[in-house]
C-alpha cells in the first residue's frame, strides 16, 4: 500500500468513520496511468489528451502526461521517469516505431503493460493498441481520387517511412492507386517528418515535369496538404485537380470550403481517447479490457487491437461535421466559411 494511502486510512480510523469497512478501504487503490504523448505542434493531441482525462475522472483514475517533442531520446527519458513513479499502466504515442521497441521491453522488465495509442511499435509486442483504422483512411483517400478522375494521373504523397500509419495508409495506394492498370502514377514517395514543406517542393516539381497535367495528389495527412495547396494555388488549378488530406484541421476544412482541398478523413479522438484510458484502467485491475478488437501485428506479433471510426469530410459534408462530429472546441462554422458567411443552420 502507497504511503498516501496509509496516512488516509489511518486519518479515517481516529476520526472514527470506518468501523468495520476498514479492510474495503485498505484494498481500494486508484489506478495510476502513465501517458508518453508524442508532440504538442500537431493541434489533434491536446484533444486526445482531453477526452483522457475526461475519461480518467470518470474511472477514477490519476493520469501523469508527459510529451516528448518528436525526440525519441526525449521520449525514452520521459518513460524512464514515468516508470520510475510506479504506473499501473503506460499509454504511449510512439515517436518512433522502431525505437518505441526498448521502450516497450523497459516498461515489460518492471511489470508494466503498455497500451500503443495510434502509432504502432513494430520491435516489441505491445499488451493492447488502439488506432484509427488506417486502411480505412487509405481506401477513402484513393477512393476519392478515382472517384474524382477514374483513370487520372495522380502523384502519391505518402508519410514518414518510419511511421507505421504511413505504411498502412500507403498499402491501400498500392493496392488501389499504383497497381490499377487505368492509373497513370508520376509520383509515389514518402516524406520524411510528413514535411509540408517537402510535400510543397515536390508538388511544383512534379506539376513542373507534367506541364501541370496532373489530375490529383493523394496525400496521406493534412500538414502535407496544407503545402501542396500553395502549389495548387499558384498555378491556378484549385478545384481542378484531387487533394486529400487527413486529421480535417481547421485550416484544411477552409481549404475544402474554398474547393482547394477534395477531402480529410476525421478520427472520433473522443472516442479514441477514452478507449485507450478504458483500457489502461482494465490492465490496472488485472482484468481483460471489454473494448471490441481485432488482432493486428505490427511487426513483432498480434496484438489485440482497438479500431477508432473515421469518416470522410467533404465540402458537401462540412456543415455536419461542424455540428455533429467535431469535438467542443475543434473548429466552428464561422473559421471555416468566414464570420457571418456560413451555410449551416
Amino acid at each position: 500500500m502507497k504511503a498516501i494511502t496509509r496516512l488516509a486510512l489511518a486519518t479515517a480510523i481516529a476520526a472514527g468513520s470506518l468501523g468495520a469497512s476498514a479492510p474495503a478501504l485498505a484494498d481500494a487503490k486508484t489506478p495510476v496511468i502513465a501517458v508518453a504523448m508524442k508532440t504538442q505542434v500537431q493541434r489533434r493531441w491536446g484533444f486526445d489528451v482531453r477526452a483522457m482525462e475526461a475519461e480518467a475522472k470518470k474511472s477514477g483514475a490519476k493520469l501523469i502526461v508527459q510529451w516528448a517533442n518528436d525526440d525519441p531520446a526525449l521520449q525514452a527519458s520521459q518513460v524512464e521517469n514515468l516508470l520510475s513513479q510506479k504506473p499501473d499502466a503506460l499509454i504511449m504515442v510512439a515517436v518512433d516505431s522502431q525505437a518505441g521497441g526498448r521502450i516497450v521491453k523497459s516498461a515489460h522488465e518492471q511489470g508494466v503493460p503498455v497500451i500503443g495509442y495510434d502509432i504502432g511499435i513494430s520491435t516489441a509486442k505491445l499488451d493492447y493498441f488502439i488506432m484509427r483504422n488506417n486502411s480505412l483512411v487509405g481506401k477513402l483517400q484513393a477512393e476519392g481520387a478515382l472517384k474524382f478522375k477514374p483513370n487520372g494521373t495522380f502523384a502519391l504523397f505518402k508519410g514518414d517511412p518510419a511511421n507505421d500509419v504511413a505504411q498502412a495508409i500507403a498499402k491501400q495506394y498500392e493496392e488501389l492507386l499504383v497497381k490499377n492498370k487505368g492509373v497513370k502514377v508520376v509520383f509515389n514517395q514518402f516524406i520524411r517528418g510528413w514535411d509540408p514543406k517537402a510535400a510543397l517542393s515536390n508538388a511544383e516539381n512534379v506539376l513542373s515535369a507534367q506541364a501541370d497535367k496532373v489530375d490529383g495528389f493523394v496525400t496521406s495527412n493534412d500538414g502535407m496538404a496544407q503545402g501542396i495547396s500553395q502549389a495548387i494555388k499558384a498555378r491556378n488549378l484549385a478545384g481542378k485537380v484531387y487533394l486529400s488530406g487527413l486529421d480535417a484541421d481547421a485550416a484544411n476544412l477552409q481549404l475544402i470550403a474554398q474547393g482547394i482541398q477534395t477531402m480529410s478523413v476525421w478520427t472520433d479522438l473522443d472516442a479514441q481517447g477514452a478507449a485507450a484510458v478504458k483500457a489502461a484502467v482494465a490492465f490496472a485491475k488485472k482484468e481483460k479490457p471489454s473494448i471490441e478488437t481485432v488482432n493486428v501485428d505490427i511487426g513483432a506479433g498480434a496484438v489485440p487491437t482497438h479500431q477508432v471510426r473515421v469518416i470522410p469530410v467533404t465540402k458537401d459534408s462540412l456543415c455536419d461535421f461542424v455540428n455533429k462530429e467535431a469535438p467542443k472546441g475543434w473548429v466552428t462554422a464561422d473559421e471555416i466559411f468566414g464570420a457571418g458567411k456560413s451555410p449551416c443552420k
